[in-house]
Protein backbone atom coordinates (compact mmCIF):
# COMPACT_ATOMS: atom_id res chain seq x y z
CA UNK A 1 0.00 0.00 0.00
CA UNK A 2 1.86 2.98 -1.22
CA UNK A 3 1.89 6.25 1.42
CA UNK A 4 1.62 9.84 0.64
CA UNK A 5 4.97 11.51 0.96
CA UNK A 6 5.72 13.62 4.49
CA UNK A 7 5.52 16.69 2.09
CA UNK A 8 1.98 16.07 1.18
CA UNK A 9 0.78 15.43 4.21
CA UNK A 10 2.37 18.41 5.88
CA UNK A 11 0.92 20.85 2.82
CA UNK A 12 -2.71 19.58 3.56
CA UNK A 13 -2.61 20.17 7.06
CA UNK A 14 -1.58 23.52 6.43
CA UNK A 15 -4.07 23.82 3.92
CA UNK A 16 -6.87 22.60 6.72
CA UNK A 17 -5.57 25.48 9.34
CA UNK A 18 -5.65 27.40 7.00
CA UNK A 19 -9.13 26.81 5.76
CA UNK A 20 -10.37 26.65 9.82
CA UNK A 21 -8.95 29.81 10.39
CA UNK A 22 -11.18 31.48 7.36
CA UNK A 23 -13.64 29.60 9.21
CA UNK A 24 -13.41 30.90 12.77
CA UNK A 25 -12.26 34.53 12.26
CA UNK A 26 -14.06 34.92 9.08
CA UNK A 27 -11.32 36.99 7.57
CA UNK A 28 -12.04 38.37 4.29
CA UNK A 29 -15.67 36.70 4.24
CA UNK A 30 -18.01 38.41 1.61
CA UNK A 31 -21.13 36.72 2.60
CA UNK A 32 -23.22 35.96 6.14
CA UNK A 33 -25.31 32.89 7.12
CA UNK A 34 -27.85 33.99 10.22
CA UNK A 35 -29.76 31.74 12.46
CA UNK A 36 -31.12 31.99 15.51
CA UNK A 37 -29.36 35.44 16.23
CA UNK A 38 -25.81 34.06 15.53
CA UNK A 39 -23.85 34.84 12.40
CA UNK A 40 -21.60 33.10 10.68
CA UNK A 41 -19.33 35.49 8.32
CA UNK A 42 -18.25 33.02 5.30
CA UNK A 43 -16.96 32.86 1.87
CA UNK A 44 -19.00 32.83 -1.44
CA UNK A 45 -16.17 31.11 -3.41
CA UNK A 46 -16.65 28.28 -0.97
CA UNK A 47 -20.35 28.23 -0.02
CA UNK A 48 -22.18 28.92 -2.75
CA UNK A 49 -19.74 26.17 -5.15
CA UNK A 50 -20.87 23.28 -2.74
CA UNK A 51 -24.48 24.52 -1.96
CA UNK A 52 -26.73 24.57 -5.17
CA UNK A 53 -29.35 26.55 -2.17
CA UNK A 54 -26.72 28.85 -1.31
CA UNK A 55 -25.78 29.42 -4.99
CA UNK A 56 -28.99 30.14 -6.23
CA UNK A 57 -30.11 32.58 -3.25
CA UNK A 58 -26.65 34.65 -3.93
CA UNK A 59 -26.11 34.28 -7.76
CA UNK A 60 -29.60 33.97 -9.11
CA UNK A 61 -31.26 37.29 -8.60
CA UNK A 62 -32.88 36.76 -4.79
CA UNK A 63 -32.91 39.29 -2.39
CA UNK A 64 -29.61 37.77 -0.61
CA UNK A 65 -27.92 38.17 -3.51
CA UNK A 66 -28.00 42.38 -3.27
CA UNK A 67 -27.59 41.77 0.99
CA UNK A 68 -25.54 39.08 1.11
CA UNK A 69 -26.59 37.23 3.86
CA UNK A 70 -28.65 34.41 3.95
CA UNK A 71 -31.16 33.94 7.09
CA UNK A 72 -31.86 30.04 8.16
CA UNK A 73 -34.16 30.16 10.73
CA UNK A 74 -35.46 26.60 10.43
CA UNK A 75 -32.30 25.02 11.53
CA UNK A 76 -30.34 25.42 14.42
CA UNK A 77 -26.88 27.21 15.30
CA UNK A 78 -25.23 23.73 16.17
CA UNK A 79 -26.40 22.42 12.85
CA UNK A 80 -25.47 25.45 10.07
CA UNK A 81 -22.10 25.39 12.28
CA UNK A 82 -21.37 21.37 11.21
CA UNK A 83 -22.33 22.26 7.61
CA UNK A 84 -20.27 24.81 7.41
CA UNK A 85 -17.50 22.65 9.13
CA UNK A 86 -18.05 20.46 6.69
CA UNK A 87 -17.79 22.95 3.58
CA UNK A 88 -14.76 24.09 5.05
CA UNK A 89 -12.73 21.06 6.33
CA UNK A 90 -14.66 18.40 4.55
CA UNK A 91 -15.45 16.65 7.87
CA UNK A 92 -18.01 17.85 11.25
CA UNK A 93 -18.13 16.83 14.87
CA UNK A 94 -20.96 14.57 15.63
CA UNK A 95 -21.23 16.45 18.87
CA UNK A 96 -19.31 19.25 20.69
CA UNK A 97 -17.68 22.82 18.58
CA UNK A 98 -16.05 23.46 15.54
CA UNK A 99 -16.45 26.73 15.66
CA UNK A 100 -17.02 28.99 18.68
CA UNK A 101 -19.87 31.21 17.99
CA UNK A 102 -21.81 33.24 20.89
CA UNK A 103 -25.41 32.81 21.42
CA UNK A 104 -28.25 35.13 22.66
CA UNK A 105 -28.64 34.11 26.29
CA UNK A 106 -32.79 34.30 25.75
CA UNK A 107 -32.13 31.51 22.85
CA UNK A 108 -29.92 29.19 25.00
CA UNK A 109 -32.51 29.34 27.75
CA UNK A 110 -35.34 28.71 25.26
CA UNK A 111 -34.15 25.69 23.66
CA UNK A 112 -32.43 23.99 26.96
CA UNK A 113 -35.90 24.25 28.35
CA UNK A 114 -37.67 22.69 24.86
CA UNK A 115 -35.37 20.01 23.84
CA UNK A 116 -33.75 17.16 25.46
CA UNK A 117 -31.42 17.37 21.72
CA UNK A 118 -29.54 19.98 22.53
CA UNK A 119 -27.34 20.50 25.11
CA UNK A 120 -26.25 23.36 27.49
CA UNK A 121 -22.28 23.93 25.93
CA UNK A 122 -21.29 23.53 29.78
CA UNK A 123 -22.52 20.57 30.64
CA UNK A 124 -20.40 17.98 31.47
CA UNK A 125 -20.15 15.30 28.40
CA UNK A 126 -20.89 11.84 30.38
CA UNK A 127 -24.33 13.91 31.20
CA UNK A 128 -25.58 14.61 27.31
CA UNK A 129 -27.71 11.63 26.15
CA UNK A 130 -26.19 8.51 24.57
CA UNK A 131 -28.43 9.41 21.19
CA UNK A 132 -27.07 13.74 21.19
CA UNK A 133 -24.51 12.37 18.19
CA UNK A 134 -27.39 10.27 16.34
CA UNK A 135 -29.80 13.08 16.48
CA UNK A 136 -26.80 15.65 15.33
CA UNK A 137 -26.20 13.33 12.39
CA UNK A 138 -30.05 13.13 11.48
CA UNK A 139 -30.44 16.82 11.45
CA UNK A 140 -26.92 16.97 9.36
CA UNK A 141 -28.72 14.87 6.90
CA UNK A 142 -31.98 16.41 6.52
CA UNK A 143 -30.05 20.10 6.42
CA UNK A 144 -27.64 18.58 3.22
CA UNK A 145 -30.92 17.15 1.61
CA UNK A 146 -32.40 20.44 1.71
CA UNK A 147 -29.60 22.85 0.75
CA UNK A 148 -28.30 20.37 -2.32
CA UNK A 149 -25.20 19.44 -0.45
CA UNK A 150 -24.51 15.81 -1.74
CA UNK A 151 -21.35 14.60 -0.25
CA UNK A 152 -22.17 15.96 3.03
CA UNK A 153 -25.12 13.84 2.98
CA UNK A 154 -23.47 11.19 2.37
CA UNK A 155 -20.92 11.47 5.22
CA UNK A 156 -23.80 12.38 7.71
CA UNK A 157 -25.26 8.78 6.52
CA UNK A 158 -22.11 6.73 7.07
CA UNK A 159 -22.02 8.76 10.45
CA UNK A 160 -25.44 7.94 11.35
CA UNK A 161 -24.95 4.00 10.22
CA UNK A 162 -21.72 3.46 12.30
CA UNK A 163 -23.70 5.08 15.24
CA UNK A 164 -26.43 2.17 14.90
CA UNK A 165 -24.26 -0.94 14.50
CA UNK A 166 -22.31 0.68 17.96
CA UNK A 167 -25.51 1.77 20.00
CA UNK A 168 -27.92 -0.61 18.97
CA UNK A 169 -28.46 -1.51 22.87
CA UNK A 170 -28.81 2.06 23.46
CA UNK A 171 -31.95 2.33 25.51
CA UNK A 172 -32.61 5.29 23.71
CA UNK A 173 -32.47 3.47 20.20
CA UNK A 174 -36.36 3.17 19.80
CA UNK A 175 -36.34 7.09 19.73
CA UNK A 176 -33.33 7.56 17.06
CA UNK A 177 -35.68 5.39 14.80
CA UNK A 178 -39.02 7.74 15.71
CA UNK A 179 -36.87 11.14 15.01
CA UNK A 180 -35.85 9.34 11.78
CA UNK A 181 -39.48 8.43 10.46
CA UNK A 182 -40.86 11.55 11.99
CA UNK A 183 -38.41 14.07 10.59
CA UNK A 184 -37.27 12.64 7.49
CA UNK A 185 -38.72 13.92 4.12
CA UNK A 186 -40.64 11.02 2.41
CA UNK A 187 -38.51 11.25 -0.92
CA UNK A 188 -35.44 10.57 1.49
CA UNK A 189 -35.18 6.74 2.69
CA UNK A 190 -31.80 6.43 3.24
CA UNK A 191 -31.65 6.65 6.45
CA UNK A 192 -34.41 4.48 6.89
CA UNK A 193 -32.49 1.64 4.85
CA UNK A 194 -29.88 2.05 7.40
CA UNK A 195 -32.11 0.96 10.11
CA UNK A 196 -34.14 -1.29 8.26
CA UNK A 197 -30.83 -3.04 7.19
CA UNK A 198 -29.79 -3.13 11.09
CA UNK A 199 -33.10 -4.72 12.27
CA UNK A 200 -33.17 -7.47 9.19
CA UNK A 201 -29.51 -8.70 10.41
CA UNK A 202 -30.57 -8.85 13.99
CA UNK A 203 -34.59 -9.30 13.85
CA UNK A 204 -34.76 -12.24 16.16
CA UNK A 205 -33.55 -9.68 19.09
CA UNK A 206 -35.31 -6.74 17.83
CA UNK A 207 -38.24 -8.04 17.27
CA UNK A 208 -37.85 -9.26 21.29
CA UNK A 209 -38.23 -5.58 21.82
CA UNK A 210 -41.47 -4.17 22.81
CA UNK A 211 -40.39 -0.37 21.87
CA UNK A 212 -39.23 -1.80 17.96
CA UNK A 213 -42.79 -3.83 17.87
CA UNK A 214 -44.39 -0.21 18.53
CA UNK A 215 -42.63 1.37 16.09
CA UNK A 216 -43.31 -1.33 13.18
CA UNK A 217 -46.91 -1.12 14.23
CA UNK A 218 -46.51 2.71 14.03
CA UNK A 219 -44.80 2.78 10.64
CA UNK A 220 -45.60 0.34 8.48
CA UNK A 221 -42.95 2.00 5.71
CA UNK A 222 -40.17 0.57 7.98
CA UNK A 223 -41.77 -2.65 8.60
CA UNK A 224 -42.09 -2.81 4.60
CA UNK A 225 -38.11 -1.96 4.07
CA UNK A 226 -37.53 -4.62 6.77
CA UNK A 227 -38.73 -7.53 4.55
CA UNK A 228 -37.37 -6.21 1.27
CA UNK A 229 -34.07 -6.32 3.55
CA UNK A 230 -34.59 -9.74 4.71
CA UNK A 231 -34.95 -10.89 1.27
CA UNK A 232 -32.13 -8.86 -1.05
CA UNK A 233 -29.89 -10.16 2.24
CA UNK A 234 -31.01 -13.34 1.25
CA UNK A 235 -31.86 -13.53 5.47
CA UNK A 236 -34.67 -15.72 5.01
CA UNK A 237 -35.54 -18.72 3.21
CA UNK A 238 -37.76 -19.51 -0.01
CA UNK A 239 -40.99 -22.08 1.06
CA UNK A 240 -38.92 -24.60 -0.97
CA UNK A 241 -35.37 -24.63 -0.11
CA UNK A 242 -35.74 -26.56 3.19
CA UNK A 243 -36.81 -29.56 0.60
CA UNK A 244 -34.38 -28.60 -1.65
CA UNK A 245 -31.34 -29.20 0.83
CA UNK A 246 -32.78 -32.43 2.28
CA UNK A 247 -32.72 -33.86 -1.40
CA UNK A 248 -29.41 -32.79 -1.90
CA UNK A 249 -28.14 -33.78 1.21
CA UNK A 250 -29.50 -37.34 0.00
CA UNK A 251 -28.20 -36.86 -3.03
CA UNK A 252 -24.51 -36.25 -2.14
CA UNK A 253 -25.03 -38.99 0.20
CA UNK A 254 -25.89 -41.54 -1.95
CA UNK A 255 -22.74 -41.59 -4.25
CA UNK A 256 -19.11 -40.45 -3.39
CA UNK A 257 -17.70 -40.36 -6.26
CA UNK A 258 -18.17 -37.98 -9.21
CA UNK A 259 -19.32 -40.02 -12.82
CA UNK A 260 -17.04 -38.43 -15.00
CA UNK A 261 -13.38 -38.28 -13.84
CA UNK A 262 -13.72 -40.60 -10.73
CA UNK A 263 -12.49 -39.01 -8.24
CA UNK A 264 -13.94 -38.79 -4.68
CA UNK A 265 -16.47 -35.78 -4.15
CA UNK A 266 -15.80 -32.33 -3.54
CA UNK A 267 -18.63 -30.42 -3.67
CA UNK A 268 -18.78 -26.63 -5.42
CA UNK A 269 -22.41 -24.48 -5.89
CA UNK A 270 -23.06 -22.85 -8.31
CA UNK A 271 -25.29 -19.46 -7.74
CA UNK A 272 -28.95 -21.47 -6.77
CA UNK A 273 -28.60 -24.37 -8.23
CA UNK A 274 -28.91 -26.45 -5.08
CA UNK A 275 -32.23 -25.10 -5.54
CA UNK A 276 -32.95 -27.46 -8.51
CA UNK A 277 -30.91 -30.39 -6.49
CA UNK A 278 -27.85 -29.55 -8.49
CA UNK A 279 -24.34 -29.64 -7.80
CA UNK A 280 -20.82 -29.94 -9.57
CA UNK A 281 -17.76 -31.54 -8.89
CA UNK A 282 -15.14 -29.53 -7.28
CA UNK A 283 -12.69 -31.30 -9.59
CA UNK A 284 -13.85 -31.32 -13.26
CA UNK A 285 -17.08 -29.18 -12.70
CA UNK A 286 -19.74 -31.64 -14.21
CA UNK A 287 -22.99 -31.19 -13.05
CA UNK A 288 -24.82 -33.47 -10.79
Amino acid sequence: MSMKPASSISTMSKLRDVMRDLLQQGQFSDMEILCQGVTFKVHKAIVCTQSSYFHSAICDGFKESTEKAINLQDDTPETVERILSFLYLRDYREEGHSVQYEQPVSEVAIRNNESDSLIPENEPESTKPAHQAAFNNIEVFIAADKYGIIPLKTLAASKFSRWVNENCSSPAFHKVIERVMMSVPPHESTLQEVIADFISRHIFEQTQDPEIVHIFNSFGSLGSLVIAKLISNKLVKRPDEQSAFAGLVQKINSSNRCRHCSKEFNVRFRNEEYLHGKFRCAGCSTRH
